[in-house]
């Protein structure tokens, strides 16, 4: 019988790749929008609030300390406060060290203002700015009610008279003397601040989308040559192959490119997590050298994640061709650590504990590190689906044999029906439903842990959880491919 070329299947192709991949940018645009820049502004403008409360208590200390010297009777009163006048007018930090704080009683009048200097002496009470607020009033009644606060209003940028903008202060009384101490911020000063430190987080995540169009790019390209190369090898087979056999083909090549996308998936959110983990700390007003040590750490994953997103296609024909990539001595206890660090946010969303025990005894193993982290990071996310909020998944080792390594990961989760047990390495078999689950996942990792020579055992109980056994030899030696 002839047989007839297939069409790729683009409807399945949008609908299970292109489609989600579109929904999963919008999603990410979106959050950056509505959730990422207010949440950055509101904290950004909380820890403004917070630097000028303390500012304002440490210069309050300075009154303090004088107040206790004229208890001591070391000097008096007239004394103490001209001392604490001089040593206020002097005290300026922020940016040109412009930013000050005043000075003024409870009548309201003027104590000191290093700027507004026509103002020192005179009665306050029927000050108003540009809106008509009683500016020094509502600070000495906030005094009153509360005995520090926060006040809002318009004044003059430091030093230059003929700009008005938004202001808000900390004022704290200080009792003894009748006078109310008080800074404050230029709100125009801190969007400005916080406008630089989006402009930095949206040049990430705009790297973030690019790599995100070029890993999709890539999927379609091996998708199309992978149809190619199948169309190729059915014309070649035409006579041999029944149209029936044909169709189931082309149908498990669907689900193929769906798998592709799925996979990815996980390093995807490894790399999303990370940024904007690394997004938080760059955040901070003066990150420390930790910080910085951080950022380059996160980084180092997010790149790690990157290339393991070109390799995973090759990785899940492993099974069907039993060869393994590219072989290296390599520390058992790293990979279950990296691979633990990647799922570990997307764990904590989930409220689930991620614990991992590592066995400090000779962990080293030749093997394809990146086949072996993809086993762990499928394991792993299989356990999170079947486990429930507030349970835990551990990932431990054990080296102690001269001639293999193990590890185990074991879950809390609701287990595996014993009737599905001798199924659950099949192709396209899944306990789950089938809208959420291809079934390739697991039958992926038992094809690398047979290309490595190696056995996997699973026990579990229903209602009680599951744990997966990896025994993997030291020592690697290549197994023949089939014909």
């Amino acid at each position: 019988m002839i047989t007839t070329q297939a069409a790729f299947p683009w409807g399945t192709f949008l609908v299970r790749v292109v489609v989600p991949t579109i929904l999963t940018i919008i999603l990410f645009v979106a959050s950056f929008f509505f959730v990422i820049i207010p949440s950055v502004r509101d904290s950004s403008m909380e820890r403004k609030r917070e630097m000028i409360q303390e500012l304002t208590l440490s210069a309050w200390n300075i009154l303090a300390k004088l107040h206790n010297d004229e208890v001591k009777g070391l000097i008096t009163r007239d004394q103490a406060k001209t001392q604490a006048v001089e040593q206020i007018r002097n005290l300026h930090y922020g940016q040109e060290m412009k930013d000050y704080f005043w000075i003024n009683d409870m009548t309201p009048r003027m104590i000191i203002h290093p700027y507004r200097t026509d103002l020192n002496g005179s009665d306050l009470s029927d000050y108003t700015d540009p809106d008509g607020k009683k500016v020094f009033m509502e600070i000495v009644n906030t005094v009153k009610s509360q005995g520090s606060g926060f006040v809002q209003y318009k004044w003059q940028a430091n030093d230059r008279p003929s700009v008005i903008v938004p202001k808000i202060s900390y004022v704290k009384g200080f009792e003894p003397w009748g006078w109310v101490l008080g800074t404050g911020i230029y709100i125009d000063d801190v969007n400005a601040e916080i406008d630089r430190h989006i402009e930095k987080i949206a040049g990430l995540s705009i790297v973030i989308c690019m790599v995100n169009v070029l890993i999709f790019s890539y999927i379609i390209r091996v998708s199309y040559l992978t149809h190619k190369k199948q169309r190729s090898a059915e014309q070649e087979l035409k006579k041999t192959k029944s149209t029936l056999a044909l169709s189931e083909k082309m149908a498990s090549l669907g689900r193929l490119s769906a798998m592709v996308a799925h996979e990815i998936n996980n390093p995807l959110s490894g790399i999303l997590s990370y940024a904007r983990l690394s997004t938080r700390v760059l955040e901070k007003e003066e990150p420390g050298p930790a910080d910085l040590e951080t950022v380059k750490s996160n980084l180092s994953v997010i790149s790690g994640e990157t290339k393991r997103c070109g390799d995973i296609v090759k990785n899940l024909l492993l099974f069907a061709r039993r060869s393994i990539g590219n072989v290296e001595q390599v520390h058992l206890n790293d990979i279950v650590a990296l691979s633990a660090r990647v799922i570990d946010h997307s764990a904590k969303m989930k409220g689930i504990e991620l614990k991992t025990t590592l066995d400090e005894k000779d962990d080293t193993v030749r093997c394809d590190p990146g086949a072996i982290q993809q086993i762990l990071v499928a394991l792993i996310v299989n356990s999170m689906d079947a486990s429930s909020s507030g349970t835990r998944i551990t990932l431990k080792t054990e080296c102690g044999d001269p001639d293999h390594v193990r590890f185990k990961v074991i879950d809390q989760g609701h287990g595996i029906a014993e009737k599905d047990l001798p199924f659950i390495f099949d192709p396209f078999f899944s306990t789950k439903d089938s809208n959420s689950s291809l079934g390739l996942g697991l039958s992926a990792v038992y094809g690398i842990v047979q290309s490595h020579s190696g056995t996997i055992h699973v026990d579990s109980t229903q209602g009680r959880g599951t744990r997966f056994t990896v025994t993997l030899p030291r020592i690697y030696s290549e197994q023949p491919q089939d014909a």
